[in-house]
């Protein structure tokens, strides 16, 4: 008899606490809202401190064409000093990137309507873009004779783990010896996982193949860097990496470096220096010290 009233007075507020009419959602809009500020807030970052550093991403992603001038002067132990002037042409083609977007839609899906994603249309530097992207530039050293090279890019993002993964296949052609690549064709592959630590701080982990395939070289770089701009002119990035080579089908270690970046903003946004000192520790020296300096001053013209 206690039972059984029980069941009668409860009876009639679990059937108001479950109701049967519809299934309920198992996402929760403030969860869901929060990862995509997240994420676009690291891409945010990210953005800008590329755009800082004129990273070929920025330029990629956001469509500029760009045309860039760099001198650069290295000088490093045991070795001769290296001058060296670059020319880039960024070229953007719309007709052909269209052929590499792809879109897939469920038609009894519907969108979603959250103020976040609202929110996020038309601003590209926060946007994380989740499509094909395909971008091309072309290059000359002024050398004698000159040296020219040429290169097309596709691209591919996505969030997974808290971290935005941006996955790039390269290939490119050399006509010679360009920053110490061989003649012929090569093809470059890397994943950049990044995560913004604080505004303006940037921790990016990359893993890279190249694979020269002319000259029948696949050499490996692994290794993170912060990146951190601290004034609107002046910024730093730390890197570490690991290089590794395979030679006859042994694979071997080549190169430890450490080496840190300081940018400069010296007129206006289109002209910039950096200097990196740092160290090598080449397998070629028995893993011995070798300091180098680098100074590079860079032009950038159009697509700000």
């Amino acid at each position: 008899m206690y039972l059984l009233g029980l069941f009668l007075i409860f009876s009639p507020l679990m059937a108001l606490a479950s109701p049967a009419e519809e299934p309920a959602d198992d996402n929760i809009p403030i969860l869901e809202s929060a990862q995509e500020l997240l994420g676009l807030n690291m891409n945010r970052v990210a953005n800008q401190l590329d755009m800082f550093f004129a990273d070929q991403r920025a330029d990629d992603e956001l469509g500029r064409s760009r045309i860039r001038v760099k001198r650069i002067y290295e000088v490093r132990e045991r070795a001769e000093l290296r001058e060296e002037t670059q020319f880039r042409f960024n070229i953007r083609l719309p007709n052909l990137e269209e052929k590499f977007k792809f879109e897939f839609k469920n038609k009894n899906t519907k969108p979603k309507e959250s103020s976040v994603v609202r929110a996020q249309t038309g601003q590209n530097l926060n946007r994380i873009n989740t499509q094909w992207q395909f971008r091309s530039d072309l290059g000359v050293v002024a050398s004698v004779p000159p040296q020219t090279f040429a290169r097309a890019r596709l691209r591919k993002n996505w969030e997974a783990f808290g971290l935005i993964h941006r996955f790039v296949e390269e290939f490119a052609w050399y006509s010679n010896d360009v920053w110490s690549i061989k003649e012929g064709w090569e093809e470059i592959t890397f994943v950049d996982s990044d995560y913004s630590i604080q505004e303006n701080l940037l921790f990016r982990f990359r893993n890279l193949a190249d694979w020269k395939i002319t000259s029948h070289e696949f050499t490996t770089s692994h290794g993170p860097s912060i990146l951190h701009r601290f004034t609107e002119n002046d910024a730093l990035s730390y890197a570490t990496n690991l290089s590794s080579t395979v030679d006859k089908g042994v694979w071997y270690v080549s190169n430890y470096r450490l080496g840190v970046t300081y940018r400069r903003n010296l007129y206006k946004q289109w002209l910039y220096s950096d200097l990196t000192p740092g160290l090598d520790f080449p397998k070629l020296w028995h893993f011995r010290r070798t300091p180098f300096i680098l100074l590079q001053i860079e032009a950038l013209f159009g697509g700000r």
